[in-house]
């Protein structure tokens, strides 16, 4: 994976998004497209083939249910092949590329990307 690859985040916790947003452009990264409700996310997928995303950081549960990220990925994967898909939940996962568990380290999924 390029050093500066172009991110999609899906998170509904503003907080936790607006960290990963900061630690990954430090990390050299750019969030390209961003989405704190299931609805905005499958939306975002229309850009995501022409914003050239790279990485999606999906969380499991936007509000709707445990199938949120899985939704988000399939849709993701049927638009824009060859996207990587880095699962994080609360609960276990099996959707992502790579798996994910919150809560934790934010540098850890930053690593993450970074070694994709």
């Amino acid at each position: 994976m390029p050093h500066n690859a172009k991110i999609f985040i899906a998170e509904d916790d503003p907080r936790l998004l607006n960290t990963e947003k900061i630690m990954l452009r430090i990390a050299g990264h750019e969030v390209v497209l961003e989405a704190l409700s299931l609805d905005k996310a499958l939306d975002n997928v229309n850009f995501a083939k022409t914003k050239k995303v790279d990485v999606a950081v999906l969380d499991g549960n936007l509000g709707n249910g445990l199938s949120d990220g899985r939704q988000i990925a399939d849709a993701l994967r049927k638009e824009v092949p060859g996207v990587r898909i880095v699962a994080l939940s609360g609960h276990p996962t099996t959707w992502g590329d790579l798996n994910l568990r919150k809560p934790g380290d934010i540098r850890n999924v930053v690593e993450t990307i970074t070694a994709l």
